[in-house]
């Protein structure tokens, strides 16, 4: 029986030292064809691969999803896991545009329209956030978005 592809994938900090979305998607997809047909929808460019293991390797405080390219709730959410409490974790719905300057969306645009429906998806299958977390919607090219969510000046190279 097929099962709707979820809305995000956490990626585990494992994935620095052998980066494969398909062992990732092995762990949740409960046939190969899901598996397979989960690929196209979570696939990631280069950048965003590069991206992805900065975050994992840099900051080990934040758990790591990547959002399902289909379902417009943007390219990646970070949740910083430094408080204890749910509601207090700021959350970063993320769209990369490459070599776009650092910008902040208000979550309406077509991107990550439905960033809702992602973190409401996290809350239930994780219980890492609530709805009372902050959120805010950095966007841009992967070193300025790096550069805002590592706290270092400049782009990150």
């Amino acid at each position: 029986m097929s099962r709707k592809a979820p809305l995000v994938l956490y990626l585990p900090f494992d994935l620095v030292e052998s980066f494969s979305l398909r062992r990732v998607i092995a762990a949740h997809a409960q046939t190969w064809s899901d598996g397979y047909a989960w690929l196209e929808q979570f696939e990631l460019r280069s950048q965003e691969r590069a991206f992805a293991r900065q975050m994992l390797s840099r900051k080990r405080n934040v758990w790591l999803f990547r959002c399902n390219q289909r379902q417009r709730c943007g390219d990646f959410i970070t949740v910083d896991m430094s408080d204890p409490l749910p509601a207090a974790r700021r959350v970063n719905v993320i769209e990369l545009k490459q070599n776009q300057p650092l910008s902040f969306g208000s979550g309406s645009d077509l991107q990550r329209s439905f960033w809702r429906r992602a973190t409401a998806e996290i809350e239930a299958e994780h219980g890492i956030i609530d709805a009372e977390s902050p959120v805010s919607f950095p966007g841009g090219g992967e070193s300025e978005v790096l550069s805002h969510l590592l706290g270092t000046p400049g782009p990150v190279g």
